[in-house]
C-alpha cells in the first residue's frame, strides 16, 4: 500500500496523572486539585502501575480524561469516511464543495506485484481526475464534479479523540472490520506503535474481532448486484415514537415538578403547540429527546454518506459498501443536465464499472475494489434520530447554503414528518424559520422572508 500516514500531534501535558488522579478521586480524601497535585509528584512508572490496576479492574472511563490530537495525511477517502463513522471524536475535513481536488491524487494498492494491474488502474484513475478537471472547466461547481472522483483520492483531515474512544478505534481498524482494507490495518498499526511510548497502559485487545460475516451466513439470503428497486420511496420512516407530542408535554411536566406528570395527557392541539414552543426557546431540549424516527434514506450517495454521518446523535447503520454496490446507481446534478454533460457523466460510471469488472477478473482484491468506487454512486442508509437531533438536521439542512443532495433530503424527510405529525413539526425548518434571523452572515442567500413563507404550513 502506497501513500497515507497518520500522526498523534498532540496530547494531555501530565496525561498519566490526569488518569491516576481519575482514578483515585472516588476513594481517595482531599479535593480535585489536591490529589492531582500529589498524582503529579508521583513516580510516572507508580501512576502507570495505578492505571493498569484500575483498568484490569474494568473501570476504563477514566481513559476519558485523556485527549489525543491526529492528523490523517494523503490517505483515501475511504479511511475518512471509516472514521467519521466513530461519534465520540471530532473531525474537520478537508471540503469537497469549496476545494479543487484536481491535484490531490490518489492511494494505490500495491496489487501484490502485479505490474499489469497496476497499470489498468493507474491509467483508469488518471482518466477520472482528467474528467473531474474537464468538468469544473466546463462550468460544473466543484460539490458536482466530485460525484466522479473515486474513493481512491486522497483526503486531509483532523481527529480529536478520548483515549478510551482511540482504543476502540484502534482495535476495529486492526482487528475489527477494517481489518480485510490493508490501509486502514497500515493506519491503525502506525497509531498502535506512535503512542506505546506516551500511553503504555493503552491495551490494544489484538483478540479484537467482529462477527460481520457470521451475522450474513445466519441471515440466510443471497447478495445480489442491481437490487435496489428504483419504484421504492425516496425516503421513508419506517418506525417512530407514537404521539410524539403528547410524550414530549408528559417530559415538559415532569422537568416542571408536576406530582402527576405520568398520568399528563395533553391532547389539545394548541396547548400542545404552545408547550413546544417554549421547549424549543431552551438551550438544553432532552423533552425532544424522549422522542424517536428511524428513518431510511433509500439511494443517497457515497458524498452524501459523509454529510449525514458528521450528525453525532443518531444510530445509524452503513452496509458495506462491497457488498452492495452497483455502477448503474448514481445521482445526477441539475448542474451536469445543465452543461449538457449527462452523457459523458454517464459514461463516466459505465466506463468505471467496466474497467473495475476487468480488475476483478484479472485478480484484483476483493477489498481493493472500494477505491474504485465513485462519490456519486448510491447506497441505502438507515439512521435513527431523536425530536432534537432531528431539530439540528433539518435546520442546518434545509438552509439554502446546504449542498444539494442532502437539502433534497431533509425537505423531503420534512414532508413526511409533518404527515405525520404536523404539529410538533410544523415548527421545523431553517434557522431563519425558526428564529427569524439568518446565521449565514455574508454568505446568505438573502431571501430569508421567501425562504420563511416556503416553509410555513400555512403556505403549503
Amino acid at each position: 500500500m502506497r501513500n497515507g500516514l497518520a500522526s498523534l500531534i498532540g496530547f494531555n501535558a501530565n496525561a498519566s496523572a490526569i488518569v491516576a488522579a481519575a482514578g483515585k478521586i472516588s476513594t481517595t480524601q482531599g479535593s480535585a486539585d489536591e490529589i492531582y497535585e500529589i498524582t503529579c509528584a508521583s513516580e510516572d512508572e507508580k501512576n502507570i502501575k495505578l492505571i493498569n490496576k484500575i483498568l484490569s479492574s474494568g473501570h476504563e472511563s477514566v481513559l476519558e480524561h485523556v485527549f489525543l490530537n491526529l492528523s490523517f495525511n494523503n490517505v483515501s477517502v475511504f479511511v475518512e469516511q471509516f472514521m467519521i463513522e466513530f461519534r465520540l471524536a471530532s473531525f474537520t475535513v478537508k471540503s469537497r464543495r469549496y476545494v479543487d481536488f484536481g491535484k490531490m491524487g490518489y492511494v494505490v494498492p500495491d496489487f501484490n506485484g502485479n505490474s499489469d494491474l497496476l497499470q489498468t488502474y493507474q491509467k483508469h484513475m488518471d482518466y477520472l481526475f482528467q474528467e473531474y478537471e474537464f468538468f469544473i472547466q466546463s462550468g460544473v461547481p466543484k460539490e458536482d464534479a466530485r460525484f466522479i472522483l473515486p474513493y481512491s483520492f486522497r483526503s486531509n483531515f483532523y481527529c480529536t479523540v478520548n483515549a478510551r474512544e482511540y482504543v476502540k478505534i484502534v482495535n476495529e481498524m486492526v482487528f475489527g472490520r477494517g481489518k480485510k482494507y490493508p490501509e486502514l490495518v497500515m493506519l491503525g498499526k502506525s497509531l498502535m506503535e506512535q503512542c506505546e511510548k506516551e500511553f503504555p497502559y493503552l491495551d490494544i485487545k489484538k483478540t479484537y474481532s467482529d462477527n460481520d460475516e457470521t451475522i450474513h451466513e445466519n441471515l440466510g439470503f443471497e447478495i445480489k448486484k442491481n437490487n435496489q428497486a428504483d419504484h421504492q420511496e425516496f425516503i421513508s420512516i419506517i418506525n417512530g415514537t407514537t404521539e410524539p407530542e403528547k410524550m414530549i408535554c408528559k417530559a415538559a411536566s415532569l422537568f416542571c415538578g408536576a406530582p402527576d406528570f405520568p398520568d399528563v395527557e395533553i391532547n389539545d392541539e394548541e396547548k400542545q403547540k404552545n408547550i413546544i414552543k417554549e421547549v424549543l426557546k431552551k438551550s438544553r431540549r432532552r423533552e425532544l429527546e424522549q422522542v424517536y424516527y428511524t428513518i431510511l434514506f433509500q439511494k443517497i450517495s457515497l458524498a452524501g454518506v459523509t454529510h449525514l454521518v458528521r450528525h453525532r446523535m443518531q444510530s445509524i447503520i452503513i452496509p458495506d459498501y462491497l457488498k452492495v454496490y452497483d455502477f448503474n446507481k448514481y445521482v445526477m446534478p441539475e448542474s451536469i443536465i445543465q452543461a449538457g454533460l449527462r452523457e459523458r457523466y454517464t459514461d463516466v460510471f459505465f466506463r468505471t464499472g467496466e474497467v473495475a469488472d476487468k480488475l476483478q477478473k484479472a485478480g484484483m482484491n476483493d477489498c481493493d475494489m472500494v477505491y474504485m468506487l465513485l462519490s456519486g454512486m448510491t447506497v441505502p442508509v438507515m439512521t435513527t434520530m431523536n425530536a432534537n437531533e432531528l431539530l439540528t438536521f433539518i435546520r442546518l439542512r434545509t438552509c439554502n447554503r446546504a449542498q444539494w443532495e442532502i437539502k433534497n433530503c431533509a425537505d423531503e424527510l420534512l414532508k413526511l414528518l409533518r404527515q405525520k405529525n404536523p404539529v410538533l413539526f410544523s415548527m421545523y425548518g431553517p434557522t431563519c424559520y425558526l428564529t427569524g434571523r439568518c446565521p449565514e452572515g455574508k454568505m446568505s442567500c438573502g431571501q430569508k422572508e421567501e425562504v420563511c413563507r416556503r416553509y410555513n404550513p400555512k403556505e403549503e
